[in-house]
């Protein structure tokens, strides 16, 4: 048995997530880029300057809200396997694991300043 310890922080632990979310994407698995991007976000602080993509997204989402009775729900393929509530099979397309992408990316860029050459090489506005 091994008994390895890895030292990390919250930085280098929503870099390594993103990173393996990039791959993750690459392969077509993106249940798990999916889960991945949420985990970084959520291991990140709130930016001082709210200028990351999701944050926009929420805000623009609160100057237009949709009709009554309906609600916009920006984090549902990641609350549906985290929890396993909801219909059985859904259909996961691209443009959706990209925006997770997008989010994670742009939130760690917004809190570290810029991306790493892995997400650079994702979209180069992560510089």
């Amino acid at each position: 048995m091994s008994n390895r310890i890895v030292r990390t922080n919250k930085q280098l632990a929503a870099e390594r997530q993103i990173h393996a979310a990039i791959v993750h994407f690459r392969n077509g698995e993106f249940e798990c880029a999916i889960s991945l991007c949420s985990a970084a976000e959520g291991q990140m602080p709130e930016p001082d300057e709210v200028t990351h993509f999701f944050a926009i997204l929420k805000k623009a989402s609160a100057a237009n809200p949709p009709p009554e009775g309906e609600k916009e729900d920006f984090n549902y393929a990641a609350t549906w396997m985290k929890h396993g509530w909801g219909v059985d099979d859904v259909k996961i397309n691209e443009w959706e694991v990209t925006f997770w992408l997008n989010r994670a990316i742009s939130r760690y860029r917004a809190v570290y300043g810029s991306g790493t050459p892995e997400m650079l090489a994702m979209f180069p506005w992560a510089e």
